[in-house]
């Protein structure tokens, strides 16, 4: 890999490794392109990748340094460290400002990106317990710093940051669960203290982190010191502290009753199996009591009809996490995990069981101390009927109906809209008996090309579903000869003819009478009368 490219009178100097190779600077040019190309076309290993995370780091131990003269350190590095100083700090009086800062006494570069380096620093002038930290700031397991005594005075016990081993919620805890539990505290102890101090340690109740009362003294652990490293003993016997979350703060006193900072860790304690109510909102259709006992049947459904499961999970204390995982057992003994579209919520389910049978649900609870508890529950799918569909040019045929057709007519009987749940639609069998026979069966169409005679014929179908649940629908079938049809209809016009001739001769018989009784009706008429009756013929012709 090449590292460094210099150009200086005229010269290109490129650096690969550790050797120096000199270029012209065309040549130079040429081989860095043809390089880089090479590089993207490699594979890259993970070794190039860098998993490491770049540190700092001490090769004393933390467990309590002292110099009262000269202070002497020495370490690693991934980091350049050109620029990086060091700082001195006093823990207990003003912790915040640094007491001193500074370069490094020497920086030797070992490999690629690795470094070397010492620190040797003249601390006549301090009496402390103080931190002398390789960088700007502290990394999170104190690699880059440590704790040390100098002068003869103000030794103090200081106890680091204590990280538990088990994370939940963002929170950091101890566990102890089946067996006791030995904490290593992390505290650095003054010389004098010749591996004796005395441990105090209060504790409250604290599910979400903060205690809910006053702590309290505690005093059922055991604690002892060796090599300067200090360990606390929780035993499952003595312990008298319920199932849950506890906070607890931690002093240390040394033989010159010298306290130390307090420290904080979190203990979770929890020594019983979760309990588990899986509980189904389909209700059995029956129930059977008598008076010795009482037996439950099981919850009944059809198929492809929506069950719903749901699981109330109780650990006994405030603030655990649990794990549920939902398992399905079908009727034949096939495991399935439950389908991403089946969940509602981590603690509720909701299926369609596609086919019959007896299912069972299963649920895994695993606790925030690792404890699992498994419950399971049954259930009964019944099978669903087909329900029968025939239908004859869109029409729906109905049971007990009469459907008449022409002996040279085409038409066609269709049942293949007969329906079923999904599972089993597909595997539908069709019978169709005709006058009491089995006339055709595995089709689900009757046709004309199958009856050649006229007749009136009884027709029977039968549908089946695979788990052998049958419908069935009974109807008449009349076929008439079309041609006996054709000789009739010349009759029937014939008396159609002849009954409106009829009317129409009665019509004009009736008009003609009319007319000539219309005829014979006379007008009254003016008769001239004899001279006799005393008029004269002058007065007549005036009337």
């Amino acid at each position: 890999m090449i590292q460094h490219l210099y150009a200086h009178s005229g010269r290109t100097f490129m650096f690969v490794g550790e050797g120096t190779v000199f270029m012209r600077p065309v040549k130079a040019l040429l081989f860095i392109a043809v390089a880089g190309l090479l590089t993207s076309l490699l594979p890259v290993s993970n070794a190039s990748l860098g998993d490491e995370v770049p540190e700092i780091s001490i090769h004393q131990s933390n467990i309590g340094l002292e110099a009262q003269d000269t202070l002497y350190l020495n370490g690693s590095s991934t980091v350049p460290l050109a620029d990086v100083d060091w700082f001195l700090f006093d823990l207990f009086n003003s912790p915040s400002v640094s007491l001193a800062s500074g370069k490094l006494s020497n920086v030797d570069a070992v490999s690629n990106g690795h470094w070397n380096w010492n620190l040797e620093l003249n601390v006549t002038s301090f009496d402390c317990t103080c931190r002398i930290v390789i960088g700007d700031e502290i990394d999170l397991d104190h690699h880059n710093s440590r704790v040390i005594y100098l002068g003869s005075s103000n030794h103090v016990p200081f106890i680091h940051p204590i990280i538990p081993h088990h994370q939940n919620n963002e929170r950091q805890y101890f566990l102890l669960s089946n067996q006791d539990l030995n904490l290593e505290i992390p505290v650095a102890l003054p010389p004098h203290s010749l591996n004796e101090s005395f441990v105090s340690m209060n504790v409250c109740s604290a599910p979400s982190g903060n205690c809910l009362e006053d702590m309290t003294h505690f005093r059922n652990f055991a604690s002892s010191t060796s090599n300067g490293q200090l360990f606390v003993l929780f035993e499952l016997e003595s312990l008298e502290l319920e199932d849950g979350f506890w906070l607890f703060n931690i002093t240390v006193t040394d033989t010159l009753l010298h306290t130390s900072n307090t420290g904080h860790f979190s203990l979770l304690v929890d020594q019983t199996l979760p309990t588990v109510l899986l509980s189904t909102d389909a209700q059995p259709l029956e129930q059977s009591t008598s008076i010795e006992q009482e037996v439950s049947v099981l919850p009944e459904i059809e198929e492809d009809v929506e069950i719903s499961f749901s699981a109330i999970v109780d650990d006994g204390y405030i603030g655990g996490e649990n794990r549920l995982t939902w398992t399905l057992v079908e009727p034949d003994g096939t495991r399935r995990a439950v389908a991403e579209g089946e969940y509602v919520s981590d603690s509720i389910i909701s299926i369609h069981p596609p086919f019959s049978g007896i299912w069972t649900v299963e649920l895994l609870v695993r606790d925030t101390a690792g404890w699992l508890t498994v419950s399971n529950s049954q259930f009964t799918v019944t099978n669903i009927a087909p329900a029968v569909k025939v239908e004859i040019d869109s029409f729906v045929v109905a049971p007990d109906y009469t459907v008449s057709l022409g002996l040279d007519e085409e038409w066609e009987l269709n049942s293949s809209m007969s329906a079923d749940t999904s599972n089993d639609v597909q595997s539908l069998s069709y019978t169709w008996y005709v006058n009491g026979n089995t006339f055709l069966a595995g089709k689900p169409v009757l046709d004309s090309s199958m009856f050649s005679d006229p007749g009136i014929y009884d027709v029977r179908l039968v549908v089946e579903d695979d788990n052998g649940a049958s419908s069935e629908i009974q109807f008449s079938l009349s076929i008439e000869d079309s041609t006996s049809s054709t000789l009739k209809q010349p009759s029937m016009a014939f008396l159609a003819a002849t009954v409106l001739i009829s009317v129409v001769l009665g019509g004009s018989l009736v008009l003609v009478l009319t007319r000539k009784t219309a005829s014979d009706t006379s007008v009254p008429k003016w008769q001239k009368k004899s001279t006799e009756s005393g008029l004269n013929a002058e007065d007549s012709e005036a009337l």
